[in-house]
Order: structure tokens, then C-alpha cells, then sequence
């Protein structure tokens, strides 16, 4: 393509091709990366109201599985352990019940998770029907094409189903609110679980 022909597409053809080779070489980097370091995020967990009726709409509604219980009656609580698959593979939700509280505040710095599904629409319905609220309708994401939507679990905490084709982890982001973005990924980028504790 001559010069002449890169000014009438309004486009520089070199700056283009030095863009898709960055972008090439940092794709390949941080697939190297992710199959050289073992680390993984295990679990989060969080406190609910009613833990019977938690585990009921992530096993009905999200197709999440119940891993384990525990009942420690001398701190006055329960833990319930719920994902894809097994705890030593797998990303894991803990719920944490403790006796008597039936209701939380949030707060403002959680934001979501983000669960694969390979149809929104259809897990959508299945949430409304088992009595789940949906909080954003099925759609393409703005300026894109990947279809998602969002709901809410019987607390309040908010999941995004992003529609994917079939993947061994589904629940597959954790979106947190944070004050000083640079500082945040500082973090996360340099420090080492070796350096915790």
C-alpha cells in the first residue's frame, strides 16, 4: 500500500502493524505468565442472612455446587462452601452465617462477580422463576457484542453472567470499587503472598 493510499484510508499502515505486534506480544506474555505461576485466587468470603436460602438459589439458580458446611456453635456461626468444583482447584464462595443476624449493609466497595454462562437468557429465566431479582436484561454490553446481564442474590450481592462458551471456572472476576487506581495495581502487581504475614 502506497502512501498515497494509507492517507485516503486516514489510517498510518506501520502504526497499525507496531500496535497489533505490541498487542500480539503482550498477549503472549501474559499467556506464559499465567502457565508459569501456580498462584490463585482460593476463596472470598461473606456474610449472609438466611444460609439455607443462599445455598438453595447458588445451587438451583447458578448451578454452583455445596462443597462442604461447617457449624461452629462455640463462635456462633456457620460456613457453607459453594463453586464449580473441587476447593483445590477451583475458585470457592464461602458464606459466613452468624446466629442472629439475618441482614447486612454492603457498602459501596464491593461491586460484583462475574459468573460464565452459556446462555444469559436462559439462566436469567431460571433466576426470575425460582424468585431471583434480575437487574439488568440480557444484552449486548455497551460498545461491544458479548452478551450479558446482572441479578442479585437474597442479600443484595450483585453478579454479572457473562455469556461464554463452556469453561472449567465459571465464576470468572471479582469487581471491586477502589480510591487510587494506580495504587491498587501497585499492589497486585508487586506484592508476593511471601510478603503477606
Amino acid at each position: 500500500m502506497s502512501r498515497t493510499e494509507e492517507t485516503k484510508l486516514g489510517k498510518p499502515l506501520v502504526g497499525n502493524v507496531v500496535r497489533a505486534s505490541t498487542a500480539a506480544a503482550q498477549e503472549t506474555e501474559a499467556l506464559e505468565w499465567v502457565e508459569k505461576d501456580k498462584r490463585r485466587m482460593l476463596h472470598v468470603v461473606y456474610r449472609v442472612g438466611d444460609l439455607d436460602r443462599t445455598i438453595k438459589f447458588y445451587t438451583e439458580c447458578l448451578g454452583m455446587k455445596l462443597l462442604r458446611k461447617r457449624d461452629i456453635p462455640e463462635e456462633r456461626y456457620t460456613n457453607a462452601f459453594l463453586g464449580y468444583g473441587p476447593e483445590d482447584s477451583h475458585f470457592v464462595i464461602e458464606l459466613t452465617y452468624n446466629y442472629g443476624v439475618d441482614k447486612y449493609d454492603i457498602g459501596t466497595a464491593f461491586g460484583h462477580f462475574g459468573i460464565a454462562v452459556e446462555d444469559v437468557a436462559k439462566t436469567v429465566e431460571l433466576v426470575k422463576a425460582k424468585g431471583g431479582k434480575v437487574t439488568r436484561e440480557p444484552g449486548p454490553v455497551k460498545g461491544g457484542s458479548t452478551v450479558i446481564a446482572f441479578i442479585e442474590d437474597p442479600d443484595g450481592y450483585k453478579f454479572e453472567l457473562l455469556e461464554r462458551g463452556p469453561t472449567p471456572e465459571p465464576l470468572c472476576q471479582v469487581m471491586l470499587r477502589i480510591g487510587d487506581l494506580d495504587r491498587s495495581i501497585n499492589f497486585y502487581e508487586k506484592v508476593r503472598v511471601s510478603d503477606i504475614g
